[in-house]
This record gives C-alpha cells, sequence and structure tokens, in this order.
C-alpha cells in the first residue's frame, strides 16, 4: 500500500499510525530520508492492501476507526480530500487493510509460473524485501533468490534441487510467508518474536533450484527439448520420477563431496543420477559452494528441503 507525503510527516509517525516497525518501514523506502520525507512523494507502507468503504450516514473516521479497530490519522493520511467529520454519505474512502493470511495458500502444481505470481504478490505487499536474479537455468528460466533482513549474518535456505521434489517449493515459500506475516504483525512465530532475527540477520532464499525439471515433472516437456527428453527418459513421456535438471544432471549430485567421487563414473545422463562432468559443474549448482563471494551464498547455516523429510545442513 502506498501513501503520500503531507507536510511534516515522518517514517516515525508512519510506524505508529499504521503499528509497523520503523525499520520494515525503512528498508521498504530505502530512497527516503525517514526524517525529511518531500511532500506528496509516494511512500511504501509494508504488510497492508487498500480497501474501498462506502460512506454510510453518521460515519465519521473516528467511528469507522473504532469500528475496524484502526488508527483515525490512517483514515485521514489515506484520504486527504475529504474532512474527517463531514464525509459524504454514499462516497467512497480508502481503507488500511491490514494483511493477516498468507498468500502462499494451494501446495498443488506449483510450477514456476505459480512461484512467479506469488513472488509478485508478496513483494507488492512486503517491499522490504528484494527479488533478485542470481543465475539462469538451461532454458534461460531466471533462477530467483530473496533477499530480507539487515543483519551481517547471511542464512541461506533453497528448494526443488531434484525436479520431483517440487513440493519442497510451496512449503519454503509458505514457510517464509509466515516469517513475513509475524514479522509485519507483531506476532511471535513458534513462541519467538522474529524482529530482533530480522534485525541481526539476512535471509536468502532461492525458492526454486531446478525451474526446468519441476515444470517438466508437472507440464511435460516443452517442444524444443521434447525429443530429446524423452529419449533421456527412456522413451516414456512420464516424467513423475524425474529428478534431474532438463540435461539429465542430477543437481543433487552436484555437492563438492559428491562431485568428486561421482562426477568421472557415474551413469548417463537420465532421470537421475548423472552428476555431471565434475563438481559444482551444473547450472544452478553455484549454490552448493560454501561461499559465493558476489552473493554471499551460505555464510550461515544452508539447508536444502527435500522431498524425503530429512533436513540436509551444508
Amino acid at each position: 500500500m502506498k501513501v503520500k507525503v503531507r507536510p511534516g510527516d515522518t517514517l516515525w509517525l508512519y510506524s505508529r499510525l499504521f503499528r509497523i516497525p520503523l525499520p520494515l518501514l525503512e528498508d521498504a523506502n530505502k530512497h527516503a530520508d525517514p526524517d525529511r520525507l518531500p511532500v506528496g512523494e509516494e511512500i511504501h507502507i509494508p504488510g497492508f492492501i487498500p480497501e474501498e468503504h462506502a460512506i454510510q450516514k453518521g460515519d465519521t473516521y473516528w467511528e469507522i476507526a473504532r469500528r475496524l479497530n484502526i488508527s483515525p490519522g490512517a483514515l485521514a493520511l489515506l484520504n486527504p480530500e475529504h474532512h474527517p467529520d463531514h464525509l459524504p454519505e454514499g462516497g467512497r474512502i480508502r481503507l488500511p487493510k491490514r494483511v493477516v493470511r498468507p498468500i502462499v495458500t494451494d501446495p498443488g502444481q506449483y510450477d514456476f509460473a505459480r512461484l512467479q505470481r506469488d513472488l509478485r504478490r508478496i513483494e507488492e505487499v512486503y517491499p522490504f524485501i528484494s527479488v533478485e536474479t542470481v543465475g539462469s537455468s538451461v532454458l534461460a528460466r531466471p533462477l530467483l533468490e530473496i533477499r530480507t533482513g539487515r543483519g551481517e549474518r547471511t542464512i541461506h535456505f533453497n528448494a526443488a534441487f531434484h525436479a520431483n521434489e517440487w513440493i519442497t517449493v510451496p512449503v519454503l515459500m509458505r514457510m517464509f510467508n509466515e516469517f513475513l506475516l509475524a514479522l509485519t504483525n507483531g506476532n511471535p512465530l513458534c513462541g519467538i518474536f522474529v524482529l530482533p532475527l530480522y534485525e541481526n540477520n539476512v535471509l536468502s532464499i532461492v525458492p526454486m533450484v531446478n525451474p526446468d525439471g519441476v515444470d517438466l515433472v508437472i507440464n511435460g516437456p516443452p517442444e524444443k527439448v521434447r525429443e530429446q527428453v524423452v529419449r533421456l527418459n527412456g522413451g516414456s513421456t512420464d516424467f513423475s520420477g524425474w529428478k534431474a535438471n532438463i540435461r539429465g544432471v542430477d543437481l543433487n549430485d552436484q555437492f563438492p563431496a559428491i562431485g568428486k567421487l561421482k562426477g568421472k563414473a557415474g551413469p548417463m545422463p537420465g532421470a537421475e543420477g548423472l552428476p555431471g562432468g565434475g563438481p559444482v559443474n551444473g547450472t544452478g549448482s553455484f549454490l552448493h559452494e560454501p561461499v559465493n563471494p558476489g552473493t554471499g551464498f551460505c555464510e550461515g547455516v544452508c539447508p536444502p528441503y527435500p522431498r524425503q523429510g530429512i533436513l540436509l545442513g551444508v
């Protein structure tokens, strides 16, 4: 949600009006001086969406605020064209609606398009996060990284090294979504208030390491590589057991220790098993490096999410 700055407004004032932690407002508006906001500039208010309200007879900001448990000052900020005590019956005003339910809700058939759609919505509601492209797949799909937090230590999570373990993607995305809800609403997550975690760490997430493979499992082979991948799959068009990337390289065998063992003696490319020409060799396998100088991956804890229920710490 966006609001327009009035004379004398500060991010601290918005923090009080919307009951949002000041660090989140600062990080959602990195372009702005917190104490010198230009009049008329648009400011992001994370954790809220605007909602229209039809004005009823007798409505005032105070009455609406009391009824909906919101600040009268927030109503005045969103509706500068109206007098707070003389609202025109039948007119419409904007209400600040706090987001209290997750965006990521349905884990079914969670392909790359669904991931992109959820990420766009999450970015819109929580503009203190960033989503960047840190690489590309064989079929030129972007490898997306989410980053949030303001600490010195980086904690990294990722999912879907194995294509047929795509269910790990919505699990990880829902976990992240619950973290954002706890952060913006001031609620504990598993008994822990998460703002100190935000202030002392940077959270890095690559939610889909193998987007080509995931889409192959869920949607079938794209026409331009259909002949090749069907051949790699033993002539079968059933890709439900496919683990590898679109070239038949198993990214989960790209960990340096495993790659050294398998890199020169692995099986042929196919649904699973081929580790590539050596460790850290396949597209997306840069995530296996203990520290990536360009992105700071894995400076803290670096657990991939496997479908089988075992959490592997690297």
